[in-house]
């Protein structure tokens, strides 16, 4: 969509008197601009894009055509409370993506940080809380109260179960599903299983050879050698601990309140933590 600055509201977009709209902004045929809506410098709403206040977004977010980001919540507790959704910088939210409000039940507010982007039919659901640079491929569902730790991709088609963490450059592969906590760095495939280090991400996210050699070997102690848990992190804390990516995956583990998944073999041995 090309539009001169005096042009850069189309003449059939409905918008709200609540609504604050930088000057800049851009929003396409048929789009809806409903409630309490404030909306950053730079933005651009596609043709049929919906939003619904309240709700709040930085600059130079995109809404793609028939993206539809502020309503209720799917929940069965929702009684119209005004819950809302805060929504950071250079976003991207792309065709028929749905991001909705949190609950009174929750925090109220769904939260998404910087550079995340959502591509083609994503749904992110009530409370869910994604920090920066995240990657939701086509499709993928995050349920409520879900949170997304920065830098982690969920590709196509996956699903992730509510109140579930997705620790930082952790990737969950295509189709696959979660009901558990994926610690960072993680690669997890298929159903509730994990295969291995995010080695590509971790490797563009400039991690140092010492680094990765450190999460290997964590990795074989925890997922490998048959230990439980406790046995497990403690042998973990003792030899890396002082490697600041081991620290923050031993964190996330001792923090987790669903458990984590086991790697994929014959003796597939469970880690859970209550």
């Amino acid at each position: 969509m090309t539009l001169l600055y005096s042009e850069l509201i189309h003449p059939t977009a409905v918008i709200d008197t609540d609504a604050v709209i930088a000057p800049d902004v851009q929003i396409g045929p048929y789009a809806i601009i409903d409630g309490p809506v404030q909306i950053g410098p730079g933005c651009v709403i596609e043709a049929h894009g919906c939003l619904s206040g309240p709700l709040v977004m930085g600059r130079n977010n995109f809404i793609g055509h028939g993206a539809v980001l502020g309503k209720g919540p799917q929940h069965r507790g929702y009684r119209g409370e005004p819950t809302g959704i805060q929504i950071g910088d250079n976003n991207v939210f792309r065709e028929f993506v749905t991001v909705h409000r949190g609950t009174v039940q929750g925090n109220g507010v769904t939260t998404i940080g910087d550079r995340n982007m959502f591509m083609v039919g994503c749904h992110v659901g009530h409370d869910v809380r994604i920090g920066n640079g995240c990657t939701v491929v086509n499709n993928a569902l995050l349920g409520g109260h879900v949170t997304l730790e920065d830098d982690c991709i969920l590709a196509g088609h996956t699903a992730v179960q509510q109140k579930v963490r997705i620790g930082r450059l952790a990737m969950l592969g295509g189709t696959g599903g979660t009901t558990k906590d994926v610690p960072p760095f993680i690669l997890q495939q298929g159903y509730n299983c994990v295969t291995g280090l995010n080695i590509i991400g971790i490797r563009r996210a400039g991690f140092s050879a010492q680094s990765i050699d450190a999460l290997r070997q964590v990795f074989r102690i925890l997922y490998r050698e048959g230990r439980p848990l406790p046995a497990a992190l403690e042998r973990i804390e003792a030899d890396f601990g002082h490697v600041a990516e081991v620290a923050e995956f031993v964190t996330f583990i001792r923090m987790s309140r669903t458990g984590i998944n086991p790697a994929r073999s014959q003796d597939r041995q469970h880690f859970d933590i209550h």
